[in-house]
């Protein structure tokens, strides 16, 4: 049975991008649609896996470091003899391979997935030994959607298409069935690859913004339009329907507003700006008060993310 060690989040850069796009910031479309596909695909692969049975420890979105190189793992495998890193790609169209090219048919070329998980791979086996670990590595280019095609493909590569994934599910089969059980040693490993992970990609691409320049309200979560109008308890959208409860709905908000701007503090005041005044002022006391940390009095009153230390201002330090 696999054990969930890093599961995949949303990527931060694709988090704010959707963020902006609804609140009508200037996002380049390309790059949102490229990174939305792309994390979709590797969903639909996260959902493939879970449903294979054997002994696995999964790791995904391992974002590492070593020797002052970044790398990206997609989905990072621990088997008992061995660790499987698989590169998955939400490609789809015609493709073909000349003289190590990846070619489209209209003869534009892209960046080659292949050499790009070699790299990986290279580099997640200098920083394996570093641990202590020589464990051998199978690395695996997966074509998660069925409407791509890879023409001058040799069947030597280690690349598998969405056609062939049934297949491979066997084989990984076999070998977990025929491998002894994972130890203590396996876990270490995992929790040790954890705990190098870095947070915030170095390779993130955001627009600049400003507040002003946002449309204020709530974002509907059905529709993603910001037509969202509020009863007493509930939030209903004018353009699709989709109703939730008022509590849920602002603080959806609250937290979209603390992402885009990189805080963890919030006063009632701008809340109630920035959901364009469609709840009230008292309403948002309310819930800032029930799931937020209070901080100060009078006009420096503001609202904390509960866990966050208060640092105490010494003698020397200046009222801002």
């Amino acid at each position: 049975m696999s054990m969930m060690m890093k599961e995949r989040m949303e990527p931060g850069e694709l988090k704010i991008l959707r963020l902006l796009k609804a609140r009508g910031g200037q996002v380049d479309d390309s790059r949102y649609w490229n990174l939305d596909k792309g994390f979709r695909g590797e969903l639909i692969f996260d959902k493939w896996f879970s449903g294979l049975p054997g002994e696995w420890i999964v790791l995904h979105d391992l974002l590492l470091d070593h020797g002052g190189s970044v790398f990206q793992l997609d989905s990072l495998v621990i088997g008992e003899d061995r660790i499987y890193l698989f590169e998955v790609k939400n490609f789809e169209g015609d493709f073909y391979l000349e003289d190590g090219k990846w070619l489209s048919t209209s003869k534009n070329e892209i960046k080659s997935p292949l050499l790009q998980m070699q790299r990986c791979e290279s580099a997640l086996r200098q920083l394996l030994k570093s641990l202590g670990y020589q464990s051998p590595i199978e690395s695996t280019l997966i074509f998660i959607n069925p409407e791509f095609t890879l023409f001058n493909c040799s069947p030597n590569l280690p690349i598998l298409f969405c056609s062939q994934m049934s297949r491979f599910s066997k084989k990984l089969l076999k070998r977990s069935s025929s491998s002894g059980r994972l130890n203590s040693r396996h876990t270490l490993l995992a929790e040790k690859l954890c705990k190098l992970h870095i947070e915030k990609s170095p390779y993130e691409r955001l627009p600049e913004y400003q507040y002003d320049e946002l449309r204020k309200g709530i974002v509907c979560v059905g529709c993603g339009g910001m037509a969202v109008l509020a009863s007493k308890n509930f939030l209903g959208c004018n353009n699709c329907s989709y109703t939730e409860r008022v509590e849920m709905g602002l603080l959806r908000s609250i937290n979209e507003y603390m992402v885009l701007f990189n805080t963890n503090s919030c006063t009632s005041k701008l809340i109630y700006d920035w959901c364009g005044h469609t709840v009230s002022i008292r309403t948002i006391q309310r819930i800032l008060s029930d799931h937020y940390l209070l901080s100060g009095r009078g006009k420096s009153t503001c609202y904390l993310l509960k866990g966050t230390i208060i640092e105490p201002k010494g003698r020397n330090d200046t009222q801002k």
